[in-house]
């Protein structure tokens, strides 16, 4: 049956018609490495088989993912690829390069024969002036020598000497400045002919027509050597409490085809050619002696072995094991589209990942899940942008941006006091997604009152949530912290460690501004260590999230207003102070080290 219907497909095409038809490129969906490519194809063909040849592929094509879709009324027999030899450089973008650089060497040539003619001119100048020298000589032998045709003859001859000199000089900067228009273009031309195979790309799509109605049928394919990236601009207006979030896209497409006036969309996901699922293979273990290797242990207990005599290779052991588990998830991502043809990579990873399962202890578990969250978090995300209206992309070497989207929302800015970490104080803006466009990790640059303060990063923020954003150094506002004093007692076998802090605030602006303080006290999960604060002068945050969270690991936190103009005596003074009480023969250190 299967032969039959091949015979019946080979006698229609064998008497079918062929047209050449290369279609427009009408949408483009840029991926992250590479782009689909849909071309609409008008047919206005008669009933009957044909052969359409759309002709000017790209370079960059991926052969197998050509496709073609068509109404009712036809029939898409079969789609292939070919590649076949040609002359000339047929692409538009060539030709016009082409049409340029004809365009200037005749400019040079008309340049340097009007250059030439001038030379010939001077030179019968120069021999009407031997004329004339010569002429006066005899004249004054004579004795009749005349004064006006003499000064007729050198007035004629020194105005001409001037006005070839003018020609001369701008025959030979116009010559100059057509030498270098010549040598960019002709770059220009070799830029574009680099890796260029002189070779037409064409997909040979057979169909046949029910009726001879009009119909459009699309070519979609692949193509390498596309990809985008976020960048965004953040400006804030701190005075409005406004903030305006510019989503911009840093497009590279050097595909071989320039796309004009398409419908653009970009997108996370990972464009597949392979419809087979990859099959499981068994796990077969077995068990060998000794212990279970060092590579596995968690970081904690890896850091209590490198205290120790010769164990610092356990430590390079467990670098080497995070940068592989990571190696790992990144080769299994990319294996993933492939499918069934990634069958033996993708046991592989799963074998290993398992193996790491198995002899990991529950520390390095831990480790490999948070892992993955970020990993997920930041890359599991499948997000796709219709740009609006109908673009340009020319193919090109260097990066071209765009924008996807435009978010304008109130924001909350507070100042951020860290002097443990600096003695600067930096903006910080609250804010809310309140968009319907799911913002991706990407750099940003941050603007306050339009001028630029600094570089910063946008995490993944979906639609709704809250995020934060940095709005660089306010120098009007100072913070500046003081060991204020310690006290050390011993009692009953215990020592009594106390330590007080003062911390200025300084507002040199001529209003009121928000800010938030952050400093911390130790905490400990032992319970032979006791920490606790003394009474302090102004009361911590009441906020819920910062209560829930950080407070019980000793992160000191208030929110604070600072009056205007409060400087020198008029500060804003925060003091605080904390105990810690612990056997007097033990000594304090970071936990994780000699424990």
């Amino acid at each position: 049956m299967i032969i039959g219907w091949i015979w019946i497909i080979m006698a229609g095409l064998a008497g079918a018609e062929t047209v050449n038809l290369p279609g427009r490129i009408d949408g483009v969906i840029v991926y992250r490495g590479q782009a689909l490519v849909t071309r609409t194809i008008e047919l206005g063909l008669p009933a009957g088989s044909h052969e359409v040849v759309v002709g000017n592929l790209p370079e960059k094509i991926v052969a197998e993912s050509l496709y073609s879709q068509a109404p009712e009324n036809v029939t898409i027999l079969s789609v292939r690829y070919r590649q076949r030899a040609v002359q000339e450089d047929t692409r538009e973008e060539v030709k016009q390069v082409d049409l340029l650089i004809e365009q200037t060497e005749t400019k040079i040539r008309l340049a340097k024969g009007d250059e030439e003619h001038l030379a010939r001119q001077i030179a019968r100048l120069e021999k009407l002036t031997e004329f004339g020298a010569t002429a006066e000589k005899g004249d004054l032998g004579r004795g009749v020598l005349q004064y006006e045709p003499l000064e007729k003859t050198a007035t004629f001859i020194e105005g001409k000497a001037d006005d070839y000199q003018k020609k001369v000089v701008a025959v030979r900067e116009s010559l100059l400045q057509l030498a270098k228009e010549l040598e960019l273009a002709k770059r220009k031309r070799g830029e574009l002919a680099a890796g260029y195979s002189r070779t037409e790309r064409e997909a040979v799509i057979f169909l046949n027509k029910s009726n001879p109605a009009k119909s459009t049928i699309e070519l979609t394919y692949l193509v390498n050597e596309a990809s985008w990236t976020p960048q965004y601009n953040l400006r804030s207006t701190p005075d409005k409490s406004l903030a305006v979030i510019e989503y911009n896209a840093v497009v590279h497409q050097s595909s071989g085809e320039s796309w004009e006036g398409i419908n653009l969309a970009l997108s996370t996901a990972e464009p597949t050619l392979v419809a087979s699922a990859p099959i499981l293979d068994p796990l077969k273990i077995a068990l060998t002696a000794g212990i279970q290797p060092p590579g596995m242990l968690s970081l904690i207990n890896v850091q209590s072995a490198a205290a120790q005599p010769g164990q610092q290779g356990q430590v390079a052991q467990l670098i080497d094991q995070s940068a592989q588990f990571d190696e790992l998830m990144k080769s299994r991502r990319d294996n993933l589209k492939k499918g069934k043809l990634a069958q033996v990579e993708l046991n592989t990873i799963a074998t290993s990942n398992q193996m790491f399962e198995f002899n990991a202890d529950k520390q390095a578990l831990v480790q490999m899940q948070q892992r993955v969250a970020v990993i997920k978090r930041t890359e599991g995300v499948s997000v796709m942008y219709k740009l609006p209206g109908k673009l340009a992309l020319p193919s090109r070497s260097d990066q071209q941006l765009l924008t996807i989207a435009v978010v304008r929302t109130k924001a909350e800015f507070t100042l951020v006091a860290t002097p443990l970490l600096t003695d600067y104080v930096y903006l910080q803006g609250e804010m809310v997604n309140d968009s319907d466009t799911i913002l991706l990790p990407g750099p940003a640059s941050m603007y306050r009152n339009n001028e630029f303060v600094g570089k910063g990063e946008m995490g993944l923020v979906t639609i709704g949530q809250p995020f934060t954003a940095g709005f660089g150094i306010d120098s009007q506002v100072q913070v500046n912290r003081e060991f204020k004093d310690k006290k050390v007692e011993t009692l009953w076998g215990n020592r009594n460690d106390e330590q007080q802090y003062r911390i200025e605030l300084s507002n040199y602006k001529n209003q009121a501004v928000k800010l938030r303080l952050l400093e911390r006290i130790p905490y400990a999960d032992n319970p032979n260590v006791e920490v606790a604060l003394l009474p302090m002068s102004h009361e911590l945050s009441k906020d819920a999230e910062y209560a829930r969270t950080v407070q019980k690991k000793g992160i000191l936190r208030w929110d604070l207003m600072l009056p205007a103009g409060t400087t020198g005596e008029k500060a804003t003074v925060v003091t605080y102070g904390f105990t810690m009480k612990y056997d007097k023969n033990m000594h304090i250190e970071m936990a994780g080290h000699g424990q």
